[in-house]
């Protein structure tokens, strides 16, 4: 009875760890558009064992990604999570980005390439990331690469000669046996893609700047219509 008991036990977990794994990545798809969320555990991942997502199809040839990472980091400055935008195999190409807890908010930007190999475009050791808004990272057909650090541009229009995102790898240890990084929280990834010229992607800085023009102007003729004191 006791072995059947644990049979039925063992079978009931092993068909539950498929729905946690589907609940903790939180993947929502769309023709234009992908997100998904890595929990905190991710960040106390090894170099060599990273956790990682993987695209049913490379995105390209332009895309923009943003990151929004809440994670709470544990008390200490060596705190950290990398973030590697990588493209699929053989390509030896990746975009790699550092951000620290602590007191310092060390942020870096790197990138690896076949031709230059690996080279930190950006690298701030105090307050080098900020919580005002999430990590921009876009690439454009014509326009290279841009990063942002969560307020403004710290990697601007930077040539790949093409990038297509494979992979997202998030991993903090550079040993196994070193201590963690992060205790809770989350970390999600967005990416729009395609060819912004075909999507409304490509005509909505227009339409924003459009709106608020015609905002001011309305705000103007109130303030011109309304009678003095």
């Amino acid at each position: 009875m006791r072995l059947l008991l644990a049979t039925v036990a063992v079978l009931i977990i092993s068909a539950m760890i498929p729905a946690f794994g589907q609940q903790e990545y939180q993947i929502v798809k769309s023709d234009s558009s992908e997100s998904f969320a890595f929990p905190y555990t991710a960040g106390n991942r090894d170099i060599d064992d990273p956790l990682v997502y993987t695209y049913d199809v490379p995105k390209g040839p332009s895309w923009i990604m943003t990151i929004y990472n809440n994670m709470s980091y544990v008390a200490r400055d060596e705190a950290k999570t990398i973030v590697k935008i990588q493209e699929l195999a053989p390509s030896e190409k990746y975009i790699e980005i550092a951000m620290y807890g602590g007191e310092s908010r060390r942020y870096w930007v790197a990138v690896n390439t076949p031709e230059v190999g690996y080279a930190r475009m950006y690298d701030n050791n105090e307050n080098g990331w900020l919580t005002d808004g999430p990590i921009s990272v876009t690439y454009g057909e014509n326009t290279g690469l841009t990063v942002t650090n969560g307020k403004r541009i710290v990697v601007d229009r930077l040539n790949l000669d093409g990038f297509s995102v494979g992979s997202i790898a998030v991993y903090g240890k550079d040993e196994p046996v070193s201590l963690a990084n992060v205790y809770a929280g989350d970390m999600t990834f967005e990416i729009l893609f395609g060819s912004f010229k075909e999507s409304p992607l490509y005509i909505l800085p227009a339409v924003v700047m459009i709106g608020v023009g015609s905002l001011v102007a309305g705000l103007l003729v109130l303030k011109k219509r309304k009678p003095s004191d």
